[in-house]
């Protein structure tokens, strides 16, 4: 029998305690994701600019949880897999934290890079299935009010937040903060509603229905917003992924765009172009003229400035509304490239992924932001659209890495 020295004694205890405090520490974090899930998407309703001092309320809610999961995050850094993804990671955010030297706001340079937070988090914080669902069924819980809102003052003609100077048709914001707010975080319940179908079997008909009406309701709040990058976002999303994993609904629903396209052709030309005539500045909303502005002033930037940017946050002359643009002229040549890469590598992980319904799930949600980035300040720069992304792609390294699909439940 082995006797049980003072050394090894000593060893046991460090171990018990190191195996407990992990163990607080994955309840801690688990519970903080929870907490993120209803409470996000509460976070972005009320009035917009609405700060407690320099934090704007938006902000206050995605700023505490990436503290707060940074200490159990600390905890798990061993179960971080250090391949080639999390390299790329790390050196754009160690990137993003040096161009602080040559001009980027810290505030800027933190909405940045506190996203990879969430994504790190959910990779090592989520240990087993049922962790993941109770997760997503939160995710969707915390849109029921904000969506449930939003339709309602849509439909009393409430939250009227502009009207379209060409057109003259009213564009409404919900119950958000904003617009944009609301057209993207409805787009996002369609990639969370995937998902969940994904790993979530219903059983209960009354569940089904009610998230049945949540999808649709969405989808009405953000046609409402007459937001078209975020339009085109979600029909590529939905197109890709209904070839993908249902060919039927994927026929049905071009058959049915197709008759709105003939019935209501007028009205879609209206929202398309704003105008009788067909001008693409005006339909692009001067996105012709401001890309235009933009890359002339890449071209006239010094050497220095073409490569390393002029930082995050720096007093831009002209609107960006193109996520790839503001990366360009903010952190330069090599901050896009970085950038890039991140992106390219998650499609290319994705393509290998060996469940076809995982493959096409997250490789629409990839391919439409892709596309909606170089329409607008999408995700890159709207922090909460951010972690909420690259929430998701923690979520598919959890269902690739672990082989969870719904056909094991």
């Amino acid at each position: 029998m082995k006797t049980l020295t003072h050394e090894n004694l000593s060893e046991k205890i460090t171990t018990e305690a190191t195996t407990d405090s992990q163990a607080i520490a994955i309840k801690g974090g688990f519970l903080i994701l929870i907490a993120f899930a209803i409470l996000r998407p509460l976070s972005l309703m009320g009035k917009e600019n609405l700060a407690i001092g320099a934090i704007e309320i938006t902000e206050l809610m995605g700023v505490g949880i990436s503290y707060l999961l940074i200490i159990p995050l600390l905890t798990r850094l061993k179960q971080i897999k250090l391949d080639l993804l999390t390299l790329f990671i790390l050196t754009f955010i160690l990137y993003s934290m040096e161009s602080i030297i040559w001009g980027s706001e810290i505030r800027k340079t933190a909405k940045t890079i506190l996203p990879f937070i969430v994504f790190f988090s959910v990779q090592t914080i989520i240990t087993d299935v049922k962790q993941l669902r109770v997760l997503l069924i939160f995710l969707v819980i915390g849109f029921l009010i904000p969506i449930a809102l939003s339709t309602y003052n849509i439909v009393l003609g409430q939250s009227i937040q502009m009207i379209e100077w060409h057109n003259k048709m009213p564009r409404f914001a919900g119950a958000f903060t904003g617009i944009h707010t609301l057209s993207y975080s409805m787009l996002f319940f369609s990639f969370l509603y995937c998902i969940l179908n994904h790993v979530y079997k219903f059983k209960n008909i009354l569940n089904k229905i009610v998230i049945g009406i949540l999808i649709i309701l969405s989808a009405y709040c953000l046609y409402k917003s007459l937001t078209r990058t975020v339009m085109i976002g979600f029909i590529i999303f939905w197109l890709i992924y209904l070839w993908g994993t249902n060919k039927k609904a994927f026929f049905a629903a071009v058959l049915l765009s197709a008759l709105i396209g003939i019935v209501f052709s007028d009205h879609i030309y209206t929202i398309v172009f704003k105008k009788d005539d067909i001008d693409l500045n005006v339909a692009t909303s001067g996105r012709v003229e401001l890309i235009s502005n933009n890359v002339n002033l890449f071209l006239e930037s010094s050497l220095a400035q073409q490569l390393f940017g002029r930082g995050h946050g720096h007093d831009q002359r002209f609107p960006y509304h193109n996520d790839y643009i503001a990366l360009l002229l903010e952190i330069g040549i090599i901050g896009l490239l970085l950038y890039l890469i991140l992106l390219f590598y998650l499609l290319w992980d994705v393509f290998l992924c060996k469940n076809k319904k995982t493959k096409y799930l997250f490789g629409a949600i990839l391919i439409s932001i892709f596309i909606m980035n170089l329409g607008s300040n999408a995700v890159v720069f709207r922090f909460e659209l951010s972690q909420y992304f690259w929430m998701i792609m923690g979520i598919f390294y959890i269902l690739n890495n672990k082989k969870i699909y719904v056909s094991q439940f």
